[in-house]
């Protein structure tokens, strides 16, 4: 009996092993199949798996833009121009032209770096005219009616007149600041050295000069320092009770809505791109350049009238009214001694004749 029951029991044993392998295989499949995608639930995304020992990639940085090839980079680190002219062939050329090129470079360098400008009034450059005056914006048009903006043309205390006017307008400034009486005005500067097409187009060729601008540019004002006072307190006055008024805007073929405006103004934007391309050179460079250039041209000059002076005819002194009569009775004394001496020498011949006859 116990022969009987030992196969059932194995039978049981097996059934039981059979049982867990299933069960066994059925999770390890669980591992691998999901159950799928039901309608509600988020697309499922597809995730990498490494496969044995290997490493999962690690994600790299997005390659750096090459830098831009800048001049002006470049000079500053490579080039020296400041011992180019200073020394070697470069000074031995200029110093034969009779120019000082050490001397001349320092003053161009104090020239370069002297403004003296109070950094609290806004500057304004051909960049961002057209955004802030051009293309300015206003709540209202009263506000639109009432804004100017005060601006000085300057090319720093270098000037004389220019460091004067520099100094009375920012302390204006100031004062306008401190007082809170003039909302409606702007304060700005333009650097006549640097700023190129606006200065052309408003035709300004002599700074300092003060500058009233409204109706978002196409009203304009130009005062020159004798037409205005230039005390703090009276700029300061001037500008918050639109003193401007009392004198009449710029008008003509050439002034804003003009005739001839879009001709200067195509002139502005090309003489802006010809200074872009120049002020490539550090400032000082141009200073140099332009000062070399003057002391050749002014040498020239200086040149061609010594050579003409060298070349002119020595004048003679004019006679008197005696030595004139004296020169004229000897040409008629040497006019006349010819035909008496062939007088004399002559014989007459109709007194030959009649003592012919007597005979």
């Amino acid at each position: 009996m116990l022969r009987n029951t030992l196969p059932a029991i194995d039978h049981d044993i097996m059934r039981v092993a059979a049982l867990l392998t299933a069960l066994a295989l059925t999770g390890s499949a669980r591992a691998y199949f999901s159950e799928g995608w039901k309608p509600g639930q988020p697309v499922p995304t597809l995730e990498a798996t490494p496969v044995g020992n290997a490493v999962p990639p690690t994600p790299t940085a997005a390659p750096t833009p090459a830098a831009k090839w800048s001049w002006k980079e470049f000079s500053s680190k490579h080039l020296d121009l400041g011992r180019l002219v200073t020394e070697g062939p470069v000074a031995t050329a200029l110093s034969g032209l009779g120019i000082n090129a050490a001397e001349q470079l320092a003053q161009a360098r104090a020239r370069a770096a002297e403004r003296g400008w109070d950094e609290d009034v806004p500057l304004l450059t051909d960049e961002n005219y057209e955004l802030l005056v051009k293309n300015e914006t206003f709540a209202t048009p009263e506000e639109a009616e009432k804004r100017i903006w005060f601006v000085v043309v300057t090319i720093g205390k270098q000037d004389t007149m220019s460091k004067f006017v520099d100094e009375a307008f920012d302390t204006a400034y100031r004062q306008a600041i401190e007082a809170g009486d003039a909302p409606h005005v702007k304060w700005a500067r333009i650097d006549y050295l640097t700023v190129t097409e606006i200065t052309t187009e408003w035709m300004v060729w002599k700074p300092p000069t003060l500058v009233v601008i409204r109706k978002n540019g196409n009203e304009l004002r130009f005062y020159q320092p004798a037409q205005i006072r230039l005390k703090p307190e009276m700029l300061h006055q001037f500008a918050a009770t639109d003193g401007w008024r009392e004198t009449e805007p710029w008008t003509g073929p050439w002034a804003p809505g003009g005739s001839r405006q879009p001709y200067l103004h195509q002139y502005a934007v090309i003489s802006r791109k010809i200074y872009s391309t120049v002020t490539m050179f550090p400032r000082w460079v141009i200073l140099l350049v332009t000062g070399g250039l003057g002391s050749l041209i002014i040498s020239a000059f200086h040149t061609v009238d010594k050579n003409k002076a060298a070349k002119k005819p020595v004048q003679k002194k004019p006679l008197t009214p005696a030595e004139i009569a004296r020169k004229n009775i000897a040409a008629r004394h040497n006019q006349n001694q010819p035909a008496a001496t062939s007088s004399a020498a002559t014989p007459n011949t109709t007194e030959a004749k009649k003592r012919q006859g007597k005979t």
